[in-house]
């Protein structure tokens, strides 16, 4: 179940931005990344990628790492609470903190394992 919670949210959002997919370049230039349209293409592909690599089972110790790194680099340029205040910080700061119990859950996958009821034991 640990694993269909924690690639849940990952496979939900790349699906969502697949519907959605200028909303989802307007929110990557908002971030002020080069070529925004390739970067959702690769956000996409890695939480639907990964996403089902851990829901199966499949390799999920790589898909843990690839979703645990995703989820540095999201929550670093998403949830900036260092530069906020009042209010805002203590809402993005939750978020943050938040974002980093779901990176524990992908730490223990990628040093556990994906557990007894798996594709593959990797």
């Amino acid at each position: 179940m640990a694993r269909v919670f924690l690639s849940g949210v990952f496979l939900f959002s790349g699906i969502e931005k697949l519907f959605f997919w200028r909303e989802g370049v307007d929110e990557l230039k908002g971030f002020r990344l080069p070529f925004p349209a390739l970067a959702l293409a690769v956000t996409v592909a890695i939480q639907l990628g990964a996403g089902t690599m851990v829901l199966l089972g499949f390799y999920a110790r790589l898909g843990a790492l690839a979703l645990f790194g995703f989820s540095v680099a999201a929550t670093l340029m998403g949830h900036r609470f260092w530069t906020m205040r009042g209010t805002a910080f203590r809402k993005s700061l939750t978020t943050a903190l938040e974002h980093l119990a779901i990176m524990g859950g992908f730490l223990l996958i990628a040093a556990g394992g994906p557990g007894r009821f798996a594709l593959s034991a990797l």
